[in-house]
């Protein structure tokens, strides 16, 4: 389990950046196989409604709950070297999972049209209504699949084992775009729903092998009264409560959304894929890492250790993620237009995309850190915080859906989310500093300052480079690859140009990681 250096963890999250990066790639490879065959109507407003559906339900008590509280109780008896004991928790929890996640999957298929009303309560299209109650049916089984792949992947990762839980979306993906891209002409959006059920059920089985070849002899065993396993109830209910507020905030969004227009949950829904491909690689490799880390730390009672791994995260995320929060708002526009406009994907969709993402990508960087204070808070296996946050945040939600949806369109509701997410980081940085003691705020603020600082030369060399070979090249499909390609890589070398001479310690962390895996290929390819 070794030493928690951060160090360590930013070794251990470059292990697995690459292939959630691939992962990520992959996601708006899909999305776009997507727009061009199924295009950005009416109908993927529906689809994406229909997919919401059981993602609400599914995030809530299924993906970060089950780990949440799952992880922290497991790594803890596997430190004090309590193995079966641990797999007899695995072991209950995975039935309780398994009996309360297929009845939620089967009221969702029953009750689909009533699921769809709430969702979208200004669809009047019976067409579009009649199309995303069939989706949903055929998708909320993913509860429980996701449920069980929840629990897989909290095993693997509290044996440090991160690259096939990582690999397992690319799978996900590539099982996607191959149902499009061979059945949506004749099959249209059942294609696209049954591709996402059959990939998920590749993304468990692929990752069970692994499980069992972990497996303690003697933890195959049910022991509900077990005080760790009720002590994963105890965690777990704080944080379903928790994400079922994050989440009901994405349910009001989409209830606003349905009232501009049908296709509008689909265009808020296409921005968000843009900003969460940087914002998932980092902070979802970070974080990933960090979880099992800060909960062996604080089971260990190493605090200076378990504040020092976690500022040192939140440093990480900032600087990571800060430049493509630059890049969205200077090269929004020709970025959604290389992705997304081909096929059936048309320049109106291109602008409604690019409004929604320029004020999404305003609060990146606090999603970011959002997730690594919740699991600083699930590391001390304190829950609560996060959830008196959420009622804080869909008050404001709700509010500022309100008062934007109207004069900036889909662009308010996506603003909406941005001014949320910066409310909740400060609430939790606050509390989780009272719950610890003192987090380096003066060192995270500077870090911050260095950061913006150096965007400021990124967005103006990643503008005029783009601009210039914009205008030199044209907009023919290779031409944009150019210019679009450039402008990113002349902005990253600006950034880290400046990052370097103004001596941040997260770039000197960065480019020590990139050294030692150049060092520890060159020892492989020798010693192959």
């Amino acid at each position: 389990m070794g030493n928690e250096t951060p160090r360590r963890l930013a070794s251990l999250a470059a292990l697995i950046m690459a292939a959630t990066a691939v992962s990520r790639v992959l996601g708006l490879v899909r999305e776009q196989v997507m727009v061009y065959y199924l295009g950005l109507g009416a109908d993927m407003g529906a689809f994406t409604v229909a997919f919401k559906a059981p993602s609400l339900v599914w995030t809530m008590v299924s993906d970060t709950a089950l780990s949440a509280a799952f992880i922290p109780v497991f790594s803890e008896l596997l430190v004090k070297g309590r193995r079966q004991e641990a797999w007899r928790v695995a072991t209950s929890v995975s039935l309780v999972a398994l009996i309360v996640l297929g009845t939620l999957s089967l009221l969702g298929v029953l009750f689909a049209r009533q699921v769809i009303w709430l969702m979208a309560p200004g669809y009047s299209d019976p067409a579009t209504i009649a199309l995303a109650v069939d989706l949903t049916r055929i998708m909320f089984p993913l509860v429980l699949l996701l449920g069980l792949v929840a629990i897989v992947v909290g095993i693997l990762n509290s044996y440090d084992h991160f690259t096939l839980p990582a690999l397992g979306p690319i799978v996900w993906n590539v099982v996607i775009i191959a149902s499009i891209t061979f059945f949506a002409r004749s099959y249209g959006f059942y294609a696209l729903a049954w591709g996402v059920v059959a990939g998920t059920t590749v993304q468990l089985c692929m990752q069970l092998p692994a499980v069992i070849r972990l497996w303690e002899p003697g933890g195959l065993s049910v022991d509900l009264r077990n005080p760790a396993v009720r002590r994963v109830g105890v965690l777990l209910w704080p944080v379903v409560l928790s994400l079922g507020l994050v989440n009901i905030n994405w349910f009001v969004n989409t209830i606003f959304a349905s009232f501009i227009s049908e296709p509008a949950p689909a265009v808020i829904d296409k921005a968000f894929r843009l900003f969460q491909l940087p914002q998932g690689v980092f902070a979802i490799a970070i974080g990933t890492v960090l979880l099992p880390s800060l909960s062996r730390l604080a089971a260990s009672k190493l605090m200076p250790e378990f504040k020092e791994a976690l500022t040192s995260g939140l440093r990480q995320v900032f600087f990571l993620t800060l430049p493509f929060t630059a890049f969205f708002l200077v090269l929004g526009k020709p970025t959604v237009r290389l992705i997304y406009e081909h096929g059936l994907f048309k320049a109106a969709d291109t602008a409604a995309v690019t409004w929604a993402l320029y004020f999404f990508s305003l609060g990146m960087s606090f999603v970011s850190a959002n997730t690594l204070l919740s699991r600083g808070f699930y590391g001390i296996q304190k829950t609560w915080p996060p959830l008196l946050m959420g009622c804080l945040n869909l008050g404001v939600n709700v509010l500022l859906n309100y008062l934007l949806y109207k004069p900036l369109g889909i662009g308010g509701i996506t603003m909406a989310t941005s001014a949320v997410t910066v409310v909740n980081f400060l609430g939790l940085y606050w509390l989780l500093r009272r719950e610890v003691g003192p987090l380096g705020g003066r060192r995270f603020l500077d870090s911050i300052g260095r950061s913006l600082a150096a965007c400021i030369l990124l967005a103006g060399v990643a503008y005029g480079s783009w601009w210039l070979l914009d205008a030199w090249l044209g907009r023919s499909n290779p031409a944009q690859v150019v210019s679009v390609g450039v402008g990113y890589l002349l902005g990253l070398g600006a950034y880290a140009l400046c990052a370097r001479l103004l001596r941040m310690e997260e770039m000197q962390l960065v480019l020590e990681v990139l050294r030692r895996r150049g060092r520890r290929v060159g020892v492989n390819s020798s010693s192959a």
